[in-house]
């Protein structure tokens, strides 16, 4: 063991001799599992409370602290290490956006998540961004259609665009516009190779980890208002009541008429001019309106779950808040789902293979669980056997009204099983769907470039020199297994398909965990501060707390509640009190200490604000938990 190594260890008790430090380092952060390297920075993951509790950077003394850095700003005391020096702890106060590096570069390093590129697929990304496949022979110029892709106002890719046509004989055309990135990113390449491993990108506040290049994720590739973009052009061609009757697939050569805000298209719907982009959008919201009345009568799940993300008014996050869910939204969701469900449908009756999305029905013991949750709030509620979507959205309206309903739909939630990848198509739950797949985001996530190649395949066998194709939708065939396919092949797509949906797993709990980050960073200019709060879960360990004026949330450990013991009903959810009788339940509003704010383990505690009061009691015992 290396000399650096035991000092640490010293400073968790482990060696308590007095070890010193013989190497040079700077400590970039401290987080939970283990220690890795980075040339010859240490990024140190320690499980150990005592220094996770730091509200500062863990740093070695050496040399003198360096002049500030800037107002407000204090640089961390360097470390020459040209003498022995004994293991110690010190910490430093920085900066928001410096603790948000030291926060991010641990995350990052807990998710295995690498900004860099290798070498290869970068030279790679460079030399296909000099072609131009717009302009390639076979492609159908979509000249004079009014294109519109409505992303959020910081995309930094944008993978899809959208067009609406009145059809002869009435119903519509609509156009579903994806980057045809296949071309840019050829099978078994350097580039390919990174983009799979990766799976996908994963989205911070103030950062991206893409899946590809930004050259090719952020520019080349990106459907850029008034540049020509090599595409791949769905025409769904739909009855007045928005049934599917055919899709034409084709290579199209596309310039985007109107790049668009969700918020800027929300203002245009929102107002009477009768130019463009505004009539499109009209015309657009009226027929998304009649694919969720479809949707919602075949019984697909239909609830908001609206997305959190801080409110930044130009001084630093101050609050974190719901993201509004606009009309723009809706149009844009139910065009994207429109066009999954239909490549989904093209690739099985052509017999091509895919990776579908698929959402299993909740499993028996789940379901159990929620039935016994609902059965104590008095929620009477009983699923089909076997369950059913439209069951659940039962469920949904059910609760609509209550004051607990938030509680209640995360339990709902929980019991569901969760979405993935397969070779084999096994129905999408929530969607009440079959030929159900990921088609319309191939710059961020790798399943919809493996589509996009076995649509390509179809389009180059395609008569004529346009690679084009029209499949009309009469009553679906049987359902079969993919068939066809040599076993080597077979075993290869599964193996992908289950590593693809342990990258989107990863990547989800990365961005949640850094949602975290960001409230971790917020809290830690106010500790010591007092809040009011609403109490969200109860779990045999404490409880969890939501600040309702900041959307913060954090923890209570039972231990710290009084001086007394808490008694865990599993069956009400509630901690109980042994002599004062207290009880805690989800919904009760509290006044609360924030008192720590982990950097690393990116969690908040917070302390009863009559805690004091109970301490004060000598007729209570210890408020320590009974082993």
């Amino acid at each position: 063991m290396r000399d650096w190594t035991r000092a640490f260890l010293a400073l968790l008790g482990r060696h308590p001799g007095g070890l010193t430090l013989r190497r040079a380092a700077r400590l970039l952060g401290i987080s939970r599992e283990d220690y890795r390297h980075f040339r010859r920075d240490i990024l140190l993951v320690l499980r150990d409370e005592r220094l996770q509790r730091s509200r500062g950077r863990f740093l070695l003394p050496g040399a003198e602290a360096p002049a500030a850095a800037g107002a407000g700003r204090r640089s961390p005391r360097a470390v020459t290490a040209a003498r022995s020096v004994p293991a110690q702890a010190a910490f430093a106060p920085a900066s928001v956006e410096t603790e948000r590096a030291q926060g991010m570069a641990a995350l990052l390093a807990e998710y295995g998540l690498e900004r860099a590129f290798p070498p290869a697929a970068e030279a790679e990304a460079q030399r296909r961004a000099v072609a131009d496949p717009g302009q390639a022979a076979g492609r159908r110029r979509l000249a004079g259609l009014t294109v519109l892709c409505i992303d959020p106002a910081d995309a930094r890719d944008h993978d899809d665009a959208i067009s609406l046509e009145p059809r002869e004989g009435g119903g519509w055309r609509l156009g579903v516009h994806i980057a045809d990135v296949a071309e840019f990113v050829p099978v078994d390449g350097a580039l390919d190779r990174e983009a799979r491993r990766r799976g996908n990108s994963t989205y911070f506040y103030l950062d991206t980890i893409p899946m590809l290049p930004p050259l090719l994720s952020g520019e080349q590739c990106s459907l850029l208002p008034g540049r020509d973009r090599a595409a791949l052009s769905l025409f769904l061609e739909l009855d007045a009541q928005g049934e599917p009757l055919a899709l034409e697939a084709v290579e199209s050569c596309l310039r985007v008429s109107h790049g668009l805000s969700y918020e800027e298209a929300e203002a245009a719907l929102a107002g009477a001019s009768p130019g463009e982009p505004a009539a499109s959008l009209r015309a657009m919201q009226a027929l998304a309106g009649r694919l969720a009345a479809a949707r919602a009568a075949g019984g697909a799940l239909q609830f908001e779950l609206p997305e959190i993300r801080p409110l930044d008014r130009g001084e630093g996050v101050e609050a974190f808040r719901p993201v509004p869910v606009l009309r723009s939204h809706h149009i844009v969701e139910e065009f994207m789902l429109a066009a999954n469900h239909a490549v989904g449908r093209l690739l099985r009756e052509r017999g091509r293979p895919a990776l579908y999305r698929v959402h299993p029905p909740p499993m028996a013991e789940d379901l159990a669980e929620l039935l016994l949750a609902l059965q104590h709030r008095r929620v009477n509620w009983r699923p089909g056997h076997p369950p059913r979507s439209a069951d659940y959205q039962r469920l949904a309206a059910l609760i609509a009204e209550r004051p607990d309903r938030e509680q209640l739909l995360m339990k709902m939630l929980r019991s569901l099983a969760k979405a993935a990848y397969s070779l084999h198509d096994q129905g999408h739950f929530g969607l009440a769907w079959w030929d159900y797949l990921h088609f319309t985001s191939p710059i961020r996530r790798y399943p919809d470039l493996t589509v996009h190649r076995e649509l390509k395949a179809l389009l180059v066998e395609a008569p004529g020199g346009e690679r084009a194709l029209r499949h009309p939708f009469g009553a679906a065939p049987p359902r079969k297994r993919t068939t066809g396919l040599a076993p080597a092949r077979r075993r290869a797509l599964e193996a992908m398909a289950s590593e693809l949906s342990d990258c989107e797993l990863n990547s989800l709990k990365a961005e949640r965990e850094g949602l975290r980050l960001e409230m971790v960073l917020w809290a830690r200019q106010r500790l010591g501060e007092t809040f009011a709060a609403e109490l969200l879960a109860v779990t045999p360990t404490g409880i969890v707390l939501r600040l309702p004026a900041a959307g913060v949330e954090g923890f209570l450990p039972a231990a710290l509640l009084g001086r007394e013991y808490y008694a865990y009903d599993a069956d009400r959810e509630t901690l109980r009190g042994e002599h004062t009788g207290r009880v805690f339940a989800a919904g009760q509003a509290l006044r609360v200490r924030l008192v720590e704010a982990n950097l690393f383990s990116r969690r908040l505690q917070f302390l009863l604000e009559d805690e004091e009061a109970a301490d004060e009691n000598p007729d209570i015992p210890s408020r320590r938990r009974r082993s």
